[in-house]
């Protein structure tokens, strides 16, 4: 083919000139098109590792493809954490590796970790992996793969981490050995020992189905004993450390939750349900009782009660013990004060209580007519008037301040109810119905001007600022109820003209002042906006209920008079008696 390349060029020159441009292009191309495929076979030859330009060289490459036939995709089926870190992850038997090696094409094959520990390579290598961390088998493996295949890449990934067995011992529905990846943490292995599903056996002629396990046999646990999650051990090559599954559901703490190994034996003790327990009560979102744990302290409970969050804002506890001769010992704890150093943490004993006070949030409510209604918090005795109506934004500019009214809702002020004294049947119940009223007495107009003397709220006061409507309702006996434009420096005779005049029968005119509550009597009352107005009447029976009503007032005044006139005439006859007898002892 080399031969022909002059030629070429010749046949191009002795053509025209017309068409010797396009011969002398076109034996151009297919000169440096010779010259591109050459060059791939020398590079590849290089690759290679050898002198692939001489006939008969051997291609490492293509006798590892012929010896693996087609490759098998790596597969993964395992819910991880995330990526395995290489410098932790011990190898096992049973760790499954693919290999790849080539550029574009590359050859890809698996490796597993054999029973007795090797990592092979087919047709490379094999060297020992079991107890090496990922990155250093990687490194070795990495290094055999380049002694071979020294000018193509080469890669070599964990794909399938193995299966290994542990065993769980102790205080569990169905203690057995379970299998386990080096990504199964402790907790995931005790789930299944509590959830295994046992195996069952229809009882011939027998009520039900009974388990059939290794341990069906075995004593069940008390009633007052439980697993102690606080206590699990874990022994590991001969060597136990005591592990807090409890810290870490709270916490996350991952060093008392770890990963398994092969042959890992995992053994939950058991603790009495009153003898051995810490209880947290009080302020702590997780309250009840906790096992004990050798060395606990005060900080160690109340973080499994509060969390780390919740312990941050403990300020202080209550530890409530029991000595040797039963008595009750009860001290104060500094929490803050622990938690910053300035004083050592509090060993715990079995049986000891931890009370965290509730700290309630004193509150005062402002509604209506305001910016912002609603609850704010405040200090009782500290907080006043003013200060909570800049909280709510302040008033808006219809907010009526003269019908404005406090409530104390919460007032622990002790209230007389009337029992010790000659108050009859009908007044202690008018006296308890009035007991319930919580208005505070309080002119808010005068309180709410600038240089007025402060008001100091309590804890659940509410103040109400109604929206003043420039009206006046006017009711009772007049021919058009209802609520009237209000018009600055008018009497209560004006609104009744507006309402139609007085009905007849009509009695008395009252003014009832919004806000105070006071009453005035008469036609000629000046009346403000947000007042009432209402016009008395005869007692007429116009409906059945008044009717009733007008009859029993009429039926009582009745039995008042007889009663009257029987005891008038049963005195005077006793007085009579007296004198007679009086007379007849004279004579």
């Amino acid at each position: 083919m080399a031969g022909s390349f002059p030629h070429c060029i010749d046949a191009a020159l002795a053509a025209p000139k017309s068409i010797r441009k396009v011969r002398v292009l076109y034996a151009g191309l297919l000169v440096l098109a010779l010259l591109g495929i050459a060059h791939e076979s020398r590079a590849q030859s290089i690759l290679t590792g050898g002198a692939q330009a001489e006939l008969g060289t051997i291609d490492p490459l293509e006798q590892l493809r012929k010896r693996l036939g087609t490759a098998r995709p790596p597969t993964i089926g395992l819910a991880l954490e995330g990526p395995v870190d290489p410098a932790e992850y011990l190898l096992g038997p049973g760790d499954v590796f693919s290999v790849s090696v080539g550029g574009p094409t590359p050859v890809q094959f698996e490796a597993a970790v054999s029973a007795d520990g090797a990592l092979v390579l087919p047709g490379i290598a094999s060297f020992e992996a079991a107890g090496k961390t990922l990155a250093s088998a990687q490194e070795e493996a990495l290094a055999l793969l380049k002694q071979q295949f020294r000018y193509v890449p080469a890669e070599i990934t964990l794909v399938q981490p193995r299966r290994f067995y542990v065993h769980v011992s102790g205080a569990v529905p169905e203690p057995n050995r379970y299998l386990a990846t080096p990504a199964s943490r402790m907790s995931d292995v005790l789930e299944m020992a509590y959830a295994a599903e046992l195996p069952y056996l229809q009882a011939q002629g027998g009520a039900g189905n009974r388990p059939l396990s290794a341990s069906a046999e075995r004593p069940a646990l008390q009633d007052e004993y439980r697993p102690s999650l606080r206590n699990v051990t874990l022994t590991r090559n001969g060597k136990s450390r005591s592990l807090d599954l409890f810290r870490y559901f709270t916490t996350g703490d991952t060093d008392h939750n770890p990963y398994l190994r092969d042959g890992d034996v995992i053994s939950v003790p058991a603790y009495h349900v009153q003898r051995d327990i810490i209880t947290v009560s009080g302020n702590v979102p997780y309250p009840g009782g906790f096992p004990y744990r050798p060395g606990d302290t005060v900080q160690d409970a109340l973080l499994l009660a509060a969390g780390p969050e919740g312990l941050a804002g403990i300020d202080e506890v209550r530890l409530i013990r029991q000595d040797a001769a039963g008595r009750t010992e009860t001290r104060l704890l500094d929490i803050r004060a622990m938690l910053a150093g300035a004083e050592s943490a509090e060993p715990l004993q079995p049986g000891d209580r931890l009370d965290v006070p509730r700290t309630v949030q004193a509150m005062a409510s402002a509604y209506g007519d305001v910016e912002y209604p609603g609850t704010y918090p405040i200090e009782p005795g500290q907080t006043t008037l003013r200060e909570l109506v800049a909280l709510a934004g302040g008033l808006k500019p219809n907010a009526s301040i003269r019908t404005a009214y406090l409530e104390r809702r919460k007032s622990l002020a002790a209230k007389g109810n009337g029992d010790v004294s000659d108050l009859d049947f009908f007044s202690r119940a008018y006296l308890r119905q009035e007991l319930n009223r919580n208005r505070v007495v309080i002119d808010l107009e005068a309180a709410l001007q600038p240089g007025a003397a402060a008001f100091y709220l309590q804890d659940g006061d509410v103040v109400v600022f109604p929206r003043d409507e420039e009206t006046v309702f006017v009711t009772g006996n007049v021919p058009q109820p209802g609520y009237i434009a209000f018009e600055a420096g008018r009497t209560a005779d004006y609104y009744i003209q507006k309402a139609g005049g007085l009905g007849p029968q009509s009695t008395n005119v009252y003014v009832f002042e919004a806000g105070t509550g006071q009453v005035h009597k008469g036609q000629n009352v000046t009346v403000r906006s947000g007042d009432t107005v209402f016009i008395d009447r005869k007692a007429v029976p116009d409906s059945p209920e008044i009717a009733q009503l007008s009859l029993s007032h009429e039926t009582a005044k009745r039995q008042s008079r007889i009663l009257t006139t029987q005891t008038i005439i049963t005195g005077i006859s006793a007085i009579t008696s007296i004198i007679t007898a009086y007379i007849a002892i004279t004579r």
